[in-house]
């Protein structure tokens, strides 16, 4: 039976994959069991994107407080993904 964190491991290799092919980003890494709020960042000449990937039918109202509250550089984005039989944004700021 496959646990929660390797379904989230999966699902964060297979984001990275999906950004990796639009390259818009030079750069894209996964943060590696580091129990910050972002999963994955992707870096451009000019922009960060910082990236929570989620798995599953929650809203995560929780994480995405928390992603609020952080103050990020005005060349960065946070985002929360999800995936659930396709990938949707459900924040972004």
């Amino acid at each position: 039976m496959i646990t929660s964190y390797q379904r989230g491991y999966k699902k964060e290799l297979e984001f990275i994959r999906k950004l990796k092919k639009t390259k818009r980003f030079h750069t894209v890494l996964r943060s590696a069991g580091s129990r910050s709020p972002f999963d994955v960042v992707a870096l451009s000449g000019s922009r960060i994107l910082l990236v929570q990937v989620k798995t599953g039918k929650g809203k995560f109202k929780r994480d995405i407080k928390k992603l609020k509250k952080l103050k990020v550089p005005s060349c960065a984005k946070k985002q929360v993904w999800v995936y659930d039989n396709g990938w949707r944004l459900v924040f972004d700021e």
